[in-house]
């Protein structure tokens, strides 16, 4: 089976991509229990015995991860599951500092890690880390019920006759003729089809491997580290933001976004991770979009105004269908290898006069996004399993090449945390 990267192609050659989940479970475990959970839930989800190549055409897809050969100069590999759970001593930050450097082997089917560091009678931490092309944050969220549900017992997964995983699930980009793009993006169709003519002419079939992205992960992380930086919100603090937006028919994005507007003072361009799922399941896969707005705090007026106005850009965006779908058409009609070359000019390891051109329009030079947001908001899944219970839990999203100041937020049962993830 080959499902082919399409509107997710940019995350292929990024080289900070790293989706981070932490979750405490209340209850007494044992080391087999959690790594047979573990085990069970991989083998739920069809992206998971995947793996990734890219073929002559340079087109990049997911294929059965079976005994393949790889057109990316790697020879005939043999696929296990590389998507393991492991216990260590470390502290959560300190695994994060660790495994972010490391170059997931998504040729060999490695998507997702996890790490129990710390475990007693009463419970024990998990940190899950998952590449972007395992799945959007929604999916690590989903895998985590899965995994909860084995642990306890309670699998509520129900396939039918001829199921037997959660099948994977993206966003193809669908018709890219010139005229359908134009419909789906406007007057700017025109930008991928000149940056296109220059790619071609000044590289012709260049073409990039996964060797050319261990040299950017090794560059590129030889001087630098990220901060994550938590912040839990009490139930009570939650109930007053909640009260205000009700009264002023905002959403609690735009309440912590204009927040966050008013302490920097400056004109900010802010993108959102948007959910993408129509149809509401609960695959893995990476199934999200974005928008973005731009806005400067006005300290001539109260922060209720500034949030109403913020609220009223977004729903702008969120409401247009168009809108919605811009980003992933816009970037899908870029020759491939062109949007490698994006990843590598900001890794520091390749550049063009067009890459680097491209590069600075697009955001991945040194003019990044000044701040993104994912709001999982209320998460879909229960809290508590039979005997065990998630009491804390923590997204932590990736600080992609074209973003600056990563902000996650979730909240599962009265739990309520926000992180701000960032590269220095």
């Amino acid at each position: 089976m080959r499902v082919n990267i399409e509107t997710e192609r940019q995350d292929l050659f990024d080289v900070s991509i790293l989706i981070g989940m932490r979750i405490h479970i209340r209850g007494s475990v044992t080391e087999n229990a959690l790594k047979e959970s573990f085990e069970k839930a991989v083998k739920t989800h069809e992206i998971l015995g995947m793996r990734v190549g890219i073929d002559d055409e340079n087109v990049a897809y997911y294929e059965t991860a079976q005994n393949s050969t790889d057109n990316t100069n790697h020879e005939d590999i043999k696929i296990e599951n590389k998507n393991v759970l492991t216990f260590c001593t470390d502290s959560w930050l300190d695994i994060i500092k660790r495994e972010e450097k490391k170059r997931f082997r998504i040729e060999e089917g490695e998507f997702l890690k996890a790490f129990v560091y710390e475990m007693d009678e009463e419970g024990c931490g998990i940190l899950f880390l998952m590449h972007h092309l395992g799945g959007d944050g929604k999916s690590l969220v989903y895998f985590i019920e899965t995994f909860m549900n084995e642990l306890s017992g309670l699998n509520s997964i129900e396939f039918s006759e001829n199921e037997k995983v959660l099948e994977i699930r993206t966003i193809p980009a669908g018709d890219m003729s010139d005229e359908a793009l134009k419909d789906k993006v406007g007057p700017l169709a025109i930008v991928p089809k000149i940056y296109n003519a220059k790619w071609q002419k000044e590289e012709k079939r260049r073409t990039f491997d996964f060797f050319d992205l261990d040299e950017a992960y090794e560059t590129y992380w030889k001087d630098k580290s990220s901060t994550i930086q938590e912040y839990v919100i009490s139930p009570e603090r939650v109930s007053k933001i909640l009260s205000r937006c009700k009264e002023w028919n905002i959403g609690f994005t735009a309440y912590i976004t204009t927040s966050f507007l008013r302490w920097k003072g400056t004109k900010m361009d802010i993108g959102y991770a948007v959910d993408a799922r129509e149809d509401g399941n609960r695959s893995m896969g990476n199934q999200a979009t974005g928008i973005s707005i731009k806005y400067a705090y006005n300290y001539d007026k109260s922060f209720e105004y500034n949030a109403i106005k913020v609220q009223k850009l977004m729903t702008k965006k969120l409401e247009d269908d168009e809108a919605r779908r811009f980003v992933l058409s816009f970037m899908a009609a870029f020759d491939n290898s062109l949007l490698d070359a994006l990843n590598l000019e900001h890794a520091g390891t390749f550049s063009s006069k067009t890459s680097k051109k491209l590069a600075k329009l697009l955001g991945y030079g040194k003019k990044t996004k000044d701040l993104s947001i994912t709001n999982l908001t209320r998460l879909d899944i229960p809290d508590t399993y039979g005997d065990f219970k998630l009491d804390y839990f923590s997204f932590i999203p990736p600080v992609i090449s074209y973003g600056r100041n990563i902000l996650g937020l979730a909240t599962l049962g009265d739990c309520t945390v926000m992180t701000l993830h960032r590269v220095k």
